[in-house]
């Protein structure tokens, strides 16, 4: 998102977080999702959306494209 995205009387921050941040905030949130203890909003569905992306490119480079899956 683009800082003029936002409506003025928002303040904007922008934060750094390297691979293992990422990691452990999606942790935080797919836990806190799963106790259904957070209903988010639209804004914040977007901002969950993006880090979800990022942590899935993250998990592509650690083990590569290739992912197999046990289903039994």
């Amino acid at each position: 998102m683009k800082r003029n995205d936002f409506p003025k009387e928002n303040n904007v921050h922008k934060i750094y977080m390297n691979d293992k941040q990422v990691e452990f905030l999606i942790k935080c949130i797919d836990i806190s999702q799963s106790s259904e203890m957070i209903k988010p909003e639209k804004s914040e569905v977007e901002i969950i959306r993006e880090l979800s992306e990022l942590n899935e490119d993250i998990q592509n480079t650690k083990l590569g494209d290739t992912i197999y899956y046990d289903l039994n």
